[in-house]
């Protein structure tokens, strides 16, 4: 048999030799075509296998011309991607010697009587319920080892099928362990271990299994391996359900009592876990104090005082270092030459693990979050050490301060096993202040761990000011509390007593963005400047953070390198993870980063601690499953959250809001009152508000409410009801009443000028292109766009304003009679778009050149250029979503062009929806159903459209008609 195999290359290719007539294409673990060669091409050979992975994955239906190209060469001209294609179908008709894709005008798929497919039989098994089958087809990952050279449109189908094919597989093969007799049970569980070797779910489902056959050995001997490869992989402790059965199992006098007990315990009784696109990891528990109390070893006396640094050697019961360095925690530093030490304790525990953090080769829990999880009733020792077992740390470095005649002073610490209590090692230094003590220290340490030791000083990536780390300090306690006035305060104190300080200068900023102060973008661009005298993971965070906010390109790299370097830290997965998801929005990317932290974070005991990060980790996962229009992911990880922080209003207040993207009215505020029940504060959502009515469209309740209160409205809430009234206005059709009051504040009601409310720029800019005038609005927008560039912008923002302005002309610009202009700004926006970390802005311009060939006619090549340019459909420029479903329906395709709308009708109306009422999508999407047959969905949308235009302007007065008139219209034949 000749194989020609692509798992990173091609290896193994000889002359074709069909020995049988069916090809077989092999996508798990892999991707290669079983009985064929590939042709002497090289460079052509990967796509070749690609298109097949993906009419594979696609099964009967096939894919469109259109969502191929988009995914294997979304960045080629039209023409030139639709010769690529066909090229690579006459290859691989001549490499495997028979036409195994059918094409047709529209599609292709797989012609599955000469190929067929790991994949498609899978399937085929799980819809049969042929558990074994399933389990003995799903050899590894979908397309594992394979990769496209310069194929992001590629990489991201890849993970967001491997995700869901592993989920579907695993899913399958569960359900048939939990069904299957004992014997063959052990191999279901089995292969669910070696599909996800790091859930707790399957570890003890097998563990479970192996007792109820009666190998105890086999059993304790799994639970072995399992936390080795947690403890390599997460540096976790076992999933709950796994130690206790370990427990069970170890427990004296065990024998057939101990073994009984275990397999009463039926695998139906296991924790679910949550639903995510990819396994999360487990979620391990905090470490168990051992009764052993820690032993307290004094300095020995005859130790003499070393002129720089000392060390002495405690050894106890620990590893030695050549087992590796442990995770490292500074506990409680007394200030023995202070008259309240108390103070200072937190300001010298932030100095040592400041420098610290300057060591390479070893994680040491950050002071931050050594206080996120700490009592604020118990700031004691005992309380810091349990802040720091729960953070993760093996051992905890604990010690005094104390003056050593009249010039110098000493730092006498001590090593500690977390678990056992046991002192590893001692250390003595001196020197002639606190920062001496801490560098030499820092150097004694990485010598006794076998590290090398940092570069440079503590001064160097702290400040030398004992006042600033103060400041810091309780500007840190102020923060977690919930305090961000006091804490804003406090930092922008510390800055004044030292302008480098970076995490005074970075958390200033964080404040800052919370109390909306004008001096954000300044404390950002110092921030960020002064990033690199920060300890690695602090300068990573700060460039990623903030350089998310500026949409600075660097930000991208930084969130890389959290997520690679910081495994086990939950904020440096969430800062990491909101980063890659801004600049390519990839949930196959940040769900695992965003679920490992809520499971590192759950083991800590988050529910306790003064700020839970499993829960900040939830939200920003929902966000980004809501941003993907995931509404049924969004909705279970919103239970998740709920689950986790049940007396936090911010859960149901996010389930609500789902809820009303759905139509659920009822059980969106259902959800708000139980928000409310838990202290929601006051100005949130409600039913009253503008959002909430505009996205159910009850217009009414608006315009009635813009009517009573807008004409005397003081002029801070002038400004914003006119932006809701203005968007009402124009879902109704009123053009002409919404451009006076963005205008001349003018209430339709009370038609009294404000002229001292000035213009609404942006509504009135628009209006000019809804009313029949893109000229006008053309070159307004240009205009925005070249004020953006006055406006001393951080330069990842200043593209992403110029690259939207200039796409919003070019919007207007394209319904004029000479769309040359349009290819133009094209290529001045994909230059632009380039410059921005946000990922709408790199694709702006494919939306822009889908505008082009829809222009001239070219709707099968618009469609492409659309596709490309959509990055989410209820929030990312919902206008790609319409342009888009109008070509769908001029290409006689309305199902597609129904699911593509569906999408912004899940959004809010005053960002993404601004550019296009929900009106217009109500519209086509009545026009879509009507032509796909299904006239009841058609007569729902068209007659919220004619309740919202029954007084618009003349200009939609005929479309008004159509829709008020369509349910006397003749049943057309339903498309075949």
């Amino acid at each position: 048999m000749a194989v020609a195999h692509h798992s990173g290359f091609i290896r193994g290719l000889t002359s074709l030799s069909l020995g049988r007539n069916v090809l077989r294409l092999r996508t798990f673990g892999g991707l290669w075509i079983e009985n064929a060669t590939v042709g002497a091409e090289a460079g052509a050979r990967p796509r070749r296998l690609a298109v097949l992975a993906i009419l594979a994955a696609a099964g009967p239906k096939g894919v469109t011309r259109e969502r191929l190209l988009s995914i294997l060469w979304p960045d080629s001209e039209p023409d030139r991607a639709r010769h690529a294609l066909s090229q690579t179908l006459y290859n691989l008709r001549r490499d495997v010697g028979a036409e195994v894709v059918i094409a047709t005008a529209q599609e292709l798929r797989l012609d599955g009587a000469l190929i067929t497919s790991d994949l498609a039989d899978c399937r085929a098994a799980i819809r049969a319920g042929n558990w074994a089958l399933v389990a003995e087809l799903y050899e590894g990952r979908f397309l594992e080892g394979f990769y496209l050279a310069d194929a992001d449109e590629f990489e991201r189908w890849v993970e967001e099928e491997r995700g869901a094919i592993a989920g579907e597989a695993a899913r399958a093969i569960e359900a048939g362990a939990r069904a299957a007799d004992r014997g063959a049970a052990v191999g279901l569980w089995r292969r669910l271990t070696v599909v996800d070797p790091l859930s707790g779910r399957f570890a003890a489902g097998y563990i479970q299994a192996l007792v109820a056959t009666g190998e105890r050995a086999d059993a304790l001997a799994h639970a072995k391996a399992y936390e080795a490869i947690l403890q390599r992989e997460l540096g976790a402790e076992p999933d709950p359900a796994v130690a206790r059965l370990v427990e069970q199992l170890r427990e004296p006098g065990e024998g057939s009592a101990g073994t009984a007990s275990v397999a009463r315990r039926a695998p139906e009784s296991l924790p679910p876990e949550a639903p995510t696109p990819s396994a999360a990891p487990p979620s391990p528990p905090p470490t168990q104090r051992t009764a052993t109390h820690r032993r307290r070893l004094g300095l020995a006396a005859g130790i003499g005082v070393l002129a720089i640094a000392g060390l002495w050697w405690i050894r106890g019961a620990g590893p030695s270092p050549a087992a590796g360095p442990p995770v490292l925690a500074v506990g409680s530093l007394r200030d023995l030459t202070a008259a309240d030490s108390t103070p200072l304790s937190g300001v010298l525990s932030e100095m040592l693990t400041t420098s610290l953090a300057r060591l390479t080769d070893i994680q040491v829990v950050a002071h931050s979050r050594i206080l996120e999880l700490m009592s604020p009733e118990d700031a004691s020792e005992r309380g810091r050490a349990e802040a720091a077992r729960r953070a993760g740390a093996g051992q905890i470095l604990e010690g005094e301060v104390t003056m050593v005649g009249r010039d110098s002073v000493a730092l006498a610490l001590r090593r500690v096993n977390l678990v056992t209590g046991v002192v590893q090692r001692g250390y003595r230094v001196v020197g002639v202040d606190r920062y001496a003590v801490i560098d030499s220290l820092t150097t004694t340490i990485a010598r006794d761990l076998r590290l090398d030791a940092p570069l440079g000083a503590l001064a160097d990536v702290s400040t030398r000011s004992p006042i600033a780390y103060r400041l810091y300090e309780d500007g840190l306690r102020a923060y977690l509390q919930f305090d961000p006035r006091s804490a804003h305060r406090l930092f922008r104190s510390a800055i004044q007593e030292d302008s480098t300080f970076a995490m005074a200068t970075y958390y200033a900023w964080r404040t800052a963005a919370a109390l909306d102060d004008p001096g954000l973008d300044s404390l950002g661009g110092r921030a960020l400047r002064l990033a690199s005298r920060a300890p690695d993971r602090d300068r990573l965070v700060i460039i990623a953070h903030v350089g998310m906010v500026q949409g600075d390109l660097g930000a991208l790299a930084a969130a890389e390198s959290l997520a690679v370097r910081y495994p086990s830290d939950p904020e440096a997965l969430i800062r990491a993870a909101e980063v890659i998801n801004a600049a390519n929005p990839a949930l196959a990317r940040t769900a695992p980063l965003l679920n490992r932290a809520v499971a590192i974070d759950s083991a800590a005991g988050s529910r306790t601690a003064l700020i839970c990060r499993a829960c900040e980790a939830l939200g920003v996962l929902v966000s980004h499953y809501v941003w993907a229009d995931s509404t049924a992911m969004a909705e279970s990880t919103t239970r998740r959250w709920i689950a986790l922080q049940p007396s936090s209003h911010a859960g149901w207040v996010a389930l609500a809001d789902i809820n009303l993207a759905q139509g659920r009215e009822g059980e969106a505020a259902r959800a708000l009152q139980t928000a409310d029940s838990l202290g929601r504060p006051a100005g949130g959502p409600s039913p009253d508000d503008f959002s909430w009515q505009l996205r159910g469209d009850k217009l009414d309740l608006a315009t009635a409410r813009c009517n009573r209160d807008l004409p005397d409205a003081p002029a801070a809430a002038f400004r914003e009801m006119r932006w809701w009234c203005t968007i009402a206005l124009r879902m109704q059709g009123r053009y002409r009443d919404a451009l006076r009051l963005a205008r001349a504040g003018i209430v339709p009601a009370a038609p009294r000028p404000r002229s001292e409310m000035g213009i609404e720029p942006i509504q009135a800019a628009w209006l000019d292109f809804e009313m029949g005038r893109p000229l006008a609005a053309g070159l307004q927008f240009r205009r925005f766009a070249a004020e953006g560039q006055t406006r001393n912008l951080p330069p990842g923002l200043a593209a992403r304003t110029a690259a939207w302005n200039l796409t919003l002309a070019a919007t207007a610009l394209s319904e004029t009679a000479d769309t040359s202009e349009i290819r133009v700004l094209a290529d001045s926006v994909e230059a632009i778009g380039r410059r921005s970390l946000f990922g709408r802005d790199p694709r702006l311009h494919r939306f822009i050149r889908g505008r082009a060939w829809s222009r001239a006619g070219r709707e099968e090549d618009a469609v492409l250029a659309y596709r490309s340019a959509l990055v989410s459909p209820p929030f990312g420029f919902t206008r790609i979503s319409y342009e888009l479903g109008k070509s769908l329906m001029a290409l006689n395709r309305p199902a597609e062009a129904i699911e593509v709308l569906r999408g912004p009708l899940h959004g809010g109306v005053d960002g993404s929806g601004l550019y296009l009422t929900r009106t217009e999508i109500h519209e086509l999407l009545a026009v879509a159903f009507d032509a796909a047959g299904q006239r009841d969905s058609a007569a729902t949308h068209f007659a919220i459209v004619a309740r919202a235009w029954r007084n618009g302007d003349p200009s939609v007065s005929a479309r008004y008609q159509a829709a008020r008139d369509y349910p006397t219209r003749p049943r057309r034949a339903a498309p075949k």
